[in-house]
């Protein structure tokens, strides 16, 4: 029985191999050293890669203190 990856769904990866490719993304490794050496296609790897940016950046914006609109004023004094 395989398992099922709980972080990534619909994927053929497994969850063990999903883990080391997200290992590989906080080394800052690129997508290529990253394929060689978990095993899996650079084109795979840059989709997941950029699926990990993406949310982090939707917890960034969430989590941030500026929400809304910002007004400047330019008026000399």
């Amino acid at each position: 029985m395989v398992r099922v990856n709980k972080c990534f769904r619909h994927s053929k990866i497994s969850e063990a191999r999903f883990r080391h490719l997200v290992r590989c993304f906080v080394l800052d490794l690129t997508a290529v050293q990253a394929a060689a050496v978990t095993g899996i296609s650079v084109r795979s790897v840059n989709t997941i890669f950029l699926r990990i940016r993406r949310r982090m950046a939707e917890i960034c914006e969430r989590s941030s203190p500026f929400l809304g609109e910002a007004q400047a004023d330019f008026s000399e004094t």
